[in-house]
């Protein structure tokens, strides 16, 4: 297969016998060799015609088998016709729907892998699947799930039932037991690969060009690694490669270059990437030159599968299996229902990620494991699988690892029951396990899981071999019973696999497995150290001239690093006793002076005995001198391995050296430490505790537990261990930083609570005392600042930033930003385009600039800086939005109708809900005029289930709804908006709505409040729904004095504002029965004055602003503030006197404001929550601006030291 997991995990390719029942192993290569060899005799030569002939034969077993095995074989090539032939013949359920049988599961099973292996060459060959064939193999995933699901609850229910069958027992909803009872009997490797295929055919949706480059990339990238490619190790100096080659970077470079336009599972990406890579090194072992040979194939593809492994293990929650299965079997059920309903999947409006079982890769990766097994014939191959079974089992978080571990270790007692002798004994252990951590339940659980998986394999032979029950069955592995020879037994079987392991990962030179390998082209293996050493490039075993580009990289590092303590024990590698000045010696090839390599070559091997610890009783003590603990050369190995990240090694070093302190409190700081590097938080909390234990009121231990706390995400719990080192007068530099961290993200998990906001900053200040210009300070108080919308204090931080850094372009693009929250716009497009001359291919500055462009109604600038985003980006959405808007409102209807076709052919079904509103919103404009329309864009609009999450949709159906005079459903639509809205979007929104006078005649329906100035409904509406008063209404009193004041603005509510003109202006309201706190909408434009003042009256209360209050208020646009005085039906008049300043006021409401400030925008066809719809700079840029990596250097190993 290419690359697919189709051929793994199957219980086909090798007979099984199992470790208690079946000693004999069954062959099934000449059964299949028969069936080939038969079609070939009767004329069925090339691949095409032998896959043709058995598609005719499917419902013979072993010629399905027979169909995977041709398509899965790499070197057979297929015409497009036969693997879209063959697709359509293995989409098809149909066979499955006449009877149920416990042949049937085991037939699916295969079924389903022959379909991925030949969906994998598709996914490999130059085809691109039609939407209808896509849909047709999608559907019929649903069918599989329901056939798999029924044939298990038969078989569970009992086959001898079938006359009492009640098939209402098929609704999966109607008894929870009877799921139960399913799980327990459940084939994984159906749901898994059912999972798969929806994914995959998912991902063949997206842009072909796109995943034939993904391909490419890996394919690249994996040639680099590998040095397949000439060029990474060049003739001078032998330049080899760098940590930028290991696997680990390697995978994070590919992953952040992956994604899919469409939504995959969360998993699939990472299982793409290793499809890929086990497809090209299947097609570099086996094509006919030969890149590489099939050992370093193998060897290069288990190291990738043990490092994504590592990532899996990494993610493991710290729950017990009995409290994560529920968890498991709740998803479980939800992944069943899913795969049911997976045709409606494709139409699904919001786009969200599929849903898949819990380490669904890990599984995966198992799975490709078993696959090696079945085709490697080498011992190492099978020993690190080994080893990979029982890491994962025992790390399994459920029953769906569990599954696929016990698969593989039973299949590898069967190809080497002596080698594997112990498997038996590694589940008894695993079962005393969790009977001894209080898991009985659990323990029973993976007991009937055990049974059945053995079950299942003795089924799976029968099937493919007729002549497997006339096979005699043995009497299994007897146990011993005496303890002490078990363990001997064990020992040497591990022994056995461990020397098979570690004789590949050899360097000649050094005698001992090494983590960074290079292979010569005359097949030799060196260290790429001991490589660096040579001053002559010749071999030192064959002594052939070594070629730089004929050199493959071998990394192990994975590996090595997960097996290190196990080659440690046994004597692999040698306690670290450095030899002095020994990085500097190196190794010479040349002929004329090879008398050193002859000795490095000749010397005896190390001495490697694994049972010389049970019986030794030499003491550490009677061998060394003795030292202080910090001089001890343990301890000062350990750290020399943590200066150098080597944490497996310093980890190794410091439990044997906890041997010999076992009191020590620095000892427990420091493997506290070190697990919290290794990511492995369970083991770190296990010895800090200690540590606290031990001393109570030292601060150390506190502070890096509460450091990981903050790694887990309990920000919580990190507060308070932080504090607690706080408390015990802790030394350490960068405290009050983690700890004001700390605070800051827990204040984001619970809605930026002002609690743990004011916590953050008071310790982000204490920090800045001792380093005033701490970036990372800096910009987290400018950012706590602006989220509590004190605009003053964050611009007075950024300022900080500035002075620091002058260049940095997302800081100046932040200060933009926030120039705009208070209208400042032509300020904002200084900082915007000083950000733009640091960053001109910045597209989120851009889009910025050019909305700051758009308010200031400078629209060509707004159309320059849209068509450089384009340029940048084409595919940029929101460009084109902003572009159609922008000649919408400069009324080119023929150049906005241009952009809106461009985004139509931009967006699809699955772009998000802020894309759908836009397109929606830019259709209505486009035509508002016209009744088809705006009727079609109705019909449209009612079809979508969840409008009512979206403000825009509603906006825009409610005011068709108004131009079709359907007032009723309109009145629905704009009381759901209302509601759904804070009060100042609210008035935007009718601010939009003013001119339909008709409409708000229906809302008002009769009142009649003339007697306080208002005379149209408009103006009732706003008062008596929205407790809003439009200060044009006074003219209804005193129309000779307030006329003079009057002036239109099309940013007022009404359209009409008053103007105090260099003029004294005396508002004199009537009674308003409105009580609460009085708000009202101003523009102050400029203070005459430093004598001005605005006083405010209501019957004996009396309050003036005098300049310095007003002064704060002047140049900020429209805004809203709070009167200061409290209006009170009780009380019988509010008038404000106005004297030597130029204002503007809208409107006064009563009500509440949380902001002592509130900014207003201007009106225009943004919408009034357009800026709400995208993150500002923190967010958009969280990578960069919330940085985890820099915060990594907070926590110094030098102030853990220094302070124990």
């Amino acid at each position: 297969m290419d690359g697919s997991s189709s051929q793994s995990g199957s219980t086909f390719s090798n007979a099984f016998s199992s470790p208690i029942e079946i000693n004999n192993s069954v062959s099934y290569k000449p059964a299949r060799n028969s069936i080939l060899l038969k079609l070939e005799e009767d004329g069925f030569i090339t691949p095409d015609e032998k896959a043709k002939e058995l598609i005719k034969k499917l419902t013979g077993i072993k010629y399905l088998f027979i169909l995977k095995l041709l398509f899965e074989d790499l070197q057979n090539e297929f015409s497009n016709q036969v693997l879209i032939d063959s697709l359509i013949v293995l989409a098809d359920p149909a066979p499955f729907n006449l009877f149920y049988s416990e042949e049937s599961v085991a037939r699916l099973e295969l079924h389903l892998r022959t379909l991925i292996a030949i969906l994998e060459r598709v996914c490999f060959s130059p085809i691109r699947l039609t939407k209808y064939l896509r849909d047709k193999i999608y559907n019929s995933l649903a069918k599989f799930a329901e056939i798999h699901r029924k044939t298990t609850q038969v078989i569970e229910e009992g086959l001898e039932n079938n006359f009492r069958f009640n098939f209402d027992q098929f609704n999966q909803q109607k008894d929870d037991k009877s799921d139960e009872k399913i799980a327990k009997k459940r084939n994984y490797n159906i749901d898994f690969l059912l999972i798969h295929l929806r994914d995959t055919l998912h991902s063949l949706r997206d842009d072909e060009t796109r995943f034939q480059e993904f391909r490419r990339r890996i394919k690249d990238l994996l040639k680099t690694a590998l040095n397949i490619t000439p060029g990474i190790l060049t003739i001078t100096g032998v330049n080899l490669p760098n940590d930028n080659c290991s696997i680990l970077s390697m995978l994070n470079q590919v992953r952040q270059s992956l994604s899919f336009k469409y939504p995959v599972a969360s998993y699939y990406i990472d299982w793409r990437i290793m499809l890929i890579i086990q497809h090209n090194l299947f097609i570099w072992t086996e094509c006919s030159e030969k890149i590489i040979n099939k050992k370093l194939g193998e060897m290069v593809l288990m190291e990738f599968i043990w490092s994504f492994l590592e990532i899996e293990w990494i993610n493991i929650t710290n729950k017990s299996i009995s409290e994560s299965q529920p968890k498991f079997d709740e998803v479980s059920n939800k992944v069943i229902k899913a795969l049911k309903n997976t045709g409606n999947y494709l139409n699904d409006l919001s786009g969200n990620e599929p849903i898949a079982l819990p380490y669904t890769l890990w599984f995966g990766l198992l799975d490709l494991a078993y696959n090696l097994i079945q085709k490697s014939t080498r011992k190492a191959t099978h020993g690190l699988c080994y080893y990979l079974a029982i890491e994962s089992l025992n790390k399994a978080p459920s029953s769906f690892i569990q599954f696929k571990a016990i698969e593989i270790l039973l299949h590898l007692h069967n190809i080497n029951s002596q080698m594997f002798l112990m498997i038996d004994d590694d589940f008894d252990h695993y079962i005393k396990m969790l009977n001894k951590n209080n898991l009985v339940g659990s323990s029973q659980k993976f007991q009937i899981l055990l049974k059945f998986v053995k079950d299942k394999y003795l089924e799976d032979l029968k099937i493919l071999n007729d002549n497997i029950g006339k096979e005699k069955k043995g009497k299994g592995k007897e146990k011993n019973s005496n303890q002490n020879s078990c363990i001997m037994k064990e020992q040497k079987a591990n022994y056995i696999i461990l020397d098979a392991i570690a004789n590949e990962m050899t360097c000649p030179i050094s005698k001992e497995p090494i983590d960074q390998l290079c292979i010569l082209k005359c097949q030799h293996l060196l260290s790429l150290s001991n490589l660096k050493m040579l001053k002559q490039k010749i071999c030192p075993q064959c002594r052939k001239k070594i070629d730089d580009n004929d050199i493959r990289y071998l990394p192990q590092t994975s590996i090595y690093n997960n097996l290190y303590s196990k080659f440690s024990n046994f004597g692999y590698i040698s306690p670290t006793i450095e030899i002095e000045n020994s990085g500097q010696m190196q190794y010479d090839s040349d002929d004329s002076d090879n008398s050193e390599i002859n000795h490095i070559l000749t010397k005896e091997k190390r001495f490697k005995n694994p049972f010389i610890k049970l019986n030794s009783n030499m003491s550490l003590s009677s061998i060394v001198p003795r030292f202080t603990k910090k001089q001890h050369p343990t301890y000062q190995n350990i750290i020399k391995e943590l200066n150098e990240k080597h944490y497996e090694k310093a980890e190794t070093l410091c439990k044997e050296f906890l041997n010999f302190f076992p009191k020590s409190y620095s000892l427990r700081c420091i493997l506290g430490y070190i697990y919290k590097c290794l990511n492995n938080y369970e083991q770190a909390h296990l010895y800090l505790k200690e540590a606290i234990k031990l001393k109570l009121k030292e601060p150390i231990a506190y502070f890096i537990c509460g450091e990981v706390f903050f790694w887990q995400n309990n920000y919580d719990e990190a507060i308070y261990y932080l504090n607690k080192s706080l408390e015990y007068k802790t030394k350490i530099n960068n405290l009050h930083i983690i700890l004001g961290n700390s605070n800051l993200f827990e204040a984001v998990s619970y809605n930026y609570d002002e609690y743990y906001l004011l916590d953050a900053l008071k310790n982000y200040e204490t920090a800045l005392k001792n380093d005033p210009n701490n970036y990372l300070c800096l910009k987290n108080c400018a950012y706590i600042y602006e989220r509590k919308k004190d605009y003053k204090n964050a611009l007075i931080f950024l300022d900080k930033l500035i002075s620091v850094n002058e260049k940095d372009s997302l800081i100046l693009c932040y200060y933009g930003e926030i120039l705009c929250n208070i209208k400042q716009y032509n300020n904002a497009i200084s900082y915007f385009t000083k950000a733009n001359i640091i960053d001109p291919e910045n597209v989120y500055n851009l889009k910025k600039r050019a909305i700051a462009y758009y308010y200031l109604q400078e629209y060509d600038k707004v159309l320059s800086d849209l068509d450089k985003i384009i340029q940048l980006d084409p595919l940029n959405n929101t460009a084109y939005y902003l572009k159609s808007i922008t000649y919408f409102t400069k009324n080119d209807i023929s150049n906005a109708k241009i952009a809106f076709n461009k985004l139509t052919e931009l967006l699809n079904s699955n772009d998000t809900i802020i894309e759908k509103e836009q397109l929606f919103y830019l259709e209505y404009l486009l035509n508002k005029n016209k009744f088809t329309e705006l009727d079609n864009i109705l019909t449209k609009l009612n079809q979508i289930s969840n409008i009512k999450i979206s403000k825009t949709l509603l906006f825009i159906r409610c005011i068709i709804y108004i131009e079709s005079e359907i007032y009723h459903k309109a009145k629905s639509d704009f009381n759901m908006l209302c509601e759904s809205i804070s009060i100042n979007n609210c008035i935007s929104y009718i601010y939009f709505l003013q001119k339909y006078l008709n409409f708000w005649s229906y809302l008002v329906n009769g009142y009649n409040i003339t007697y306080i100035g208002i005379i149209d409904f408009y103006g009732a509406y706003l008062y008596n729904e929205k407790r809003v008063y439009l200060i044009s209404n006074l003219i209804n009193y005193n129309k000779i004095y307030y006329s003079q004041f009057q002036e239109s603005d099309q940013n007022s509510l009404s359209g009409q504002v008053f103007y105090s003109k260099n003029k004294e202006l005396h508002l004199n309201f009537p009674i308003l029965r409105n009580s609460g706190r009085c708000i009202w909408k101003i523009d102050v434009k400029k203070i005459i004055s430093e004598d001005c003042f605005i006083k405010f009256t209501e019957g004996n209360n009396e309050h003036t602003l005098k300049y310095n209050d007003v002064l704060k208020f002047e140049g900020l646009g429209w805004i809203e503030c709070s009167i200061p005085i409290k209006n009170s039906s009780s009380i019988p008049k509010l008038s404000i006197e106005i004297n030597a300043i130029n204002m503007k006021i809208d409107y006064i409401r009563f009500g509440h404001n949380e902001e002592e400030i509130t900014y207003i925008s201007n009106m225009n066809y943004l919408l009034p929550d357009y800026h709400e719809l995208y993150p500002g700079i923190p967010k958009a840029f969280k990578d960069k601006y919330f940085s985890k990596k820099k915060m990594e250097n907070l926590f110094e190993l030098k102030d853990i030291l220094d302070s124990l």
